[in-house]
């Protein structure tokens, strides 16, 4: 076979093989692509750049429903920053990666929301009626009985029992819906077969 040769597949007699590029099959009869294609397209580009925030289950408050609402970071540069500032504090892996998470996640937290069973949507957790859902801050830690001591970090140790790993996963949710807006992030990592 020499380079100007036409490919062909293995085991398929030349006689068979049809060339055809399968995005040929979705093409019209005037050559261009499906209006109905191109309608799905749009559709599916509108969403991706529609979608600011998510919604984030903290593992072990079923009952309450607790959610950590998140937006998408200025730009990738905001954490390039966390991870160079943690880097420079931190001496171990472990640590590193832990402290980007939390840092992480603190940055573009946008509220705690709580939806217990018989409610519909999130609601804000407002204990103070201020129109806005506390954060990783000293409501929350006042809440927790941490009579509203502790920076960012030590409130988010504590709302996950001062569980590095459960940390760590719910940092692992967050990552994946900031790489693809659409995960399912229900899905276990093990679960994701990649």
């Amino acid at each position: 076979m020499t380079d100007f040769d036409e490919p062909r597949e293995a085991g398929v007699d030349g006689d068979d093989f049809d060339p055809t590029p399968p995005v040929r099959q979705l093409l019209t009869e005037g050559g261009g692509i499906s209006q109905s294609l191109l309608d799905t397209f749009q559709a599916e580009l509108d969403d991706i750049a529609s979608t600011k925030s998510v919604m984030i289950p903290v593992k072990g408050y079923e009952k309450t429903g607790l959610q950590i609402k998140y937006g998408m970071p200025e730009s990738g540069k905001q954490l390039d920053a966390i991870a160079r500032k943690v880097q420079r504090e931190q001496k171990d892996a472990f640590s590193r990666n832990l402290y980007i998470a939390m840092d992480t996640m603190i940055a573009l937290c946008e509220g705690i929301y709580v939806q217990p069973e018989d409610v519909p949507e999130p609601v804000m957790l407002d204990p103070h009626d201020t129109g806005e859902p506390c954060e990783f801050d000293s409501t929350l830690a006042e809440l927790m009985g941490m009579n509203g001591d502790g920076s960012a970090r030590v409130v988010v140790k504590r709302l996950f029992g001062d569980n590095d790993f459960a940390i760590m996963a719910h940092a692992e949710r967050l990552s994946r819906w900031l790489q693809n807006t659409k995960a399912d992030l229900d899905l276990e990592f093990w679960q994701l077969g990649e």
